[in-house]
């Protein structure tokens, strides 16, 4: 599909004429080094191979990966607050933990793999809060390709709570956890006391 500049709607083109605009396109920069090429992280090994090996023909590195675009500002975020740049759990500690909270994110669209690791620990006693606007359909009925139940259409109810907050009400839920918390903390230094 191509949007003509001016033009208020999308019109079908063809292969041939989609691959000759990013040609001229691509041959009006000053240097390969103007373009980004990006891809997403559910493209096979084997196009994204040749994928970068194009982009390298062309004469440039600027080929950040999916981890690199979606993951930078939480690397960033966690390199300062913890001094190191990715998730310092293991999928060991997922199927120990009591309590799982997903805040701001939809496993199910976005990293369906996280789904089995999530049933595995509910089947170890885990419960599952989710908080989101939208209610993540994988946390609701997840079906496991690879479990007898999944293939008989028996779904597994991963979220166990789920707090469906306004857009921009999750920073409000949080401060009243924390506030909650807090709370409960100091009840029991008292009894400790």
């Amino acid at each position: 599909m191509f949007l003509a500049k001016g033009a208020t709607h999308y019109t079908p083109v063809s292969w041939n004429n989609a691959f000759i605009k990013i040609a001229n396109h691509l041959h009006t920069l000053n240097s390969p080094d103007e373009a980004v090429f990006y891809t997403s992280g559910r493209t096979s090994n084997e196009a994204a191979f040749l994928y970068q090996l194009f982009v390298r023909e062309f004469g440039t590195n600027n080929l950040p990966d999916c981890s690199n675009m979606c993951h930078e500002s939480s690397g960033v975020a966690l390199s300062e607050s913890l001094g190191i740049g990715k998730g310092s759990v293991t999928l060991t500690d997922f199927y120990k933990a009591e309590v799982i909270i997903i805040l701001g994110q939809n496993p199910g669209t976005n990293h369906p793999r996280m789904l089995s690791a999530l049933q595995k620990a509910k089947e170890n006693g885990c419960t599952i809060i989710s908080i989101n606007p939208l209610k993540e359909t994988g946390l609701i009925g997840f079906s496991n390709p690879q479990k007898i139940k999944s293939i008989l259409g028996i779904k597994s109810k991963l979220t166990d709570i789920f707090l469906q907050v306004k857009i921009n009400g999750d920073m409000a839920l949080l401060q009243a956890i924390a506030k909650i918390l807090l709370k409960e903390q100091k009840k029991i230094k008292m009894y400790l006391i």
